[in-house]
């Protein structure tokens, strides 16, 4: 079973060492540095930026990846770029130890997410949008119910790669 529980700013320490790993890197790094996202992450820990919720992710006590999650309301330009529902929220998501790879546990760090963004939004829509290139994510939206809505290049980012848009939709039954 995974837990999440708020990252602090000892936890940035490990979050920058994973950020240095070719399987994290390949994700969170193209078009910035680590000690950039940390920074960005250290602004957040701190409460100085209360936009994106940052969480670590553990298994049986040990820290094993970090989550992020945010109210797509709470950025415009991207929300409309991505065509977000009112209310929706987003998120993000890593596996840091490459030997933790291959077990589901992507699946189960979704699964956990969801669950926490829930009891905080009860029946919350979510939209997330990876990589088209990034299958092992995809595979755990997937798992989760996540529905993909389309694959196109998203301007938001420098790299205005090609992404694949999931949607989970609300309980709520108002999307």
């Amino acid at each position: 079973m995974l837990t999440l529980r708020p990252m602090s700013d000892a936890d940035l320490s490990t979050v920058s060492n994973w950020l240095l790993l070719p399987h994290v890197a390949r994700w969170w790094t193209s078009t910035t540095t680590p000690s950039e996202v940390i920074e960005l992450y250290r602004l957040r820990v701190k409460g100085q930026d209360r936009r994106t919720h940052m969480l670590m992710v553990s298994e049986s006590e040990e820290d094993i990846g970090w989550c992020q999650w945010y109210l797509w309301v709470d950025y415009p330009e991207e929300s409309l770029t991505l065509g977000a529902n009112e209310g929706e929220i987003g998120f993000d998501y890593a596996i840091g130890d490459p030997a933790l790879l291959g077990r589901g546990l992507g699946t189960m760090l979704v699964a956990a997410l969801v669950e926490h963004a829930r009891h905080i939004y009860p029946g919350v829509g979510i939209l997330v949008e990876p990589e088209e290139s990034n299958t092992p994510s995809r595979r755990a939206l997937e798992k989760n119910g996540f529905v993909l809505t389309g694959v196109r290049p998203v301007g938001i980012e420098e790299s205005a790669c090609r992404k694949a848009l999931y949607r989970l939709p609300s309980t709520l039954g108002t999307d």
